[in-house]
């Protein structure tokens, strides 16, 4: 995708599934000729909305989408190359100057569409790194920070995707499949767990019976 395609993914990628945000994007490009500043710039809102109803809060994110879009368009339509060439941290604070965009977004973009090395954080990758107590507060900030001093600059996008991948297959949320998983044998969470358990096996005493 282009660095602009991947900006709108991830607006829509927000509070929903991986398979929706991709059947919203997937109904935005039907609509509209390409997905572009300008062409997007110069779509009702409420076409957008329609197109990317799948992907959920709808009103919320099509207006978000449009005032990005303006945005980059009022610069010429190269204002977030412009941006991407930028050092990361100052190309992280002009995407977060967007409309719409939030620490999140600007840090997918920078990693999958520039290649710049920052890590950014979603639900998978916030609750595994509680899991393998690597942070302490769970703000994105401090979550964000915490993995990017724990992981080479240079294999942050591999690790980013590697932790999804392992959120939504065996660290899950609810049922973790913690049999399963290769690294429980480092897994703080997991070894906390099977501590309480047996700490309640050998707490447990067989029922008395009545002669």
């Amino acid at each position: 995708m282009t660095s602009f395609e991947v900006l709108i993914s991830t607006i829509l990628s927000q509070s929903t599934t991986v398979a929706n945000e991709r059947r919203g994007f997937k109904d935005l490009r039907s609509r509209v000729r390409a997905i572009t500043p300008q062409e997007i710039a110069e779509t009702p809102e409420e076409e957008i909305a329609t197109a990317i109803w799948h992907a959920g809060l709808a009103k919320q994110k099509a207006p978000r989408i449009v005032a990005v879009a303006r945005a980059l368009r009022e610069a010429r339509g190269d204002r977030l190359e412009r941006i991407l060439e930028l050092p990361t941290d100052r190309a992280r604070q002009e995407l977060m100057a967007l409309p719409g965009v939030g620490p999140k977004t600007a840090d997918v973009v920078l990693a999958m569409a520039a290649g710049h090395p920052t890590f950014p954080v979603d639900t998978h990758i916030a609750r595994i790194a509680r899991r393998w107590n690597l942070v302490r507060r769970t703000d994105y900030e401090s979550i964000r920070a915490a993995l990017e001093r724990w992981t080479p600059p240079g294999k942050r996008k591999a690790w980013h995707l590697a932790i999804i991948a392992h959120g939504r297959t065996l660290c899950k949320a609810r049922n973790p499949r913690c049999s399963e998983c290769p690294v429980r044998g480092d897994c703080d969470w997991y070894q906390r767990k099977r501590t309480r358990g047996q700490g309640s096996r050998r707490g447990s005493s067989p029922r008395a019976t009545k002669d």
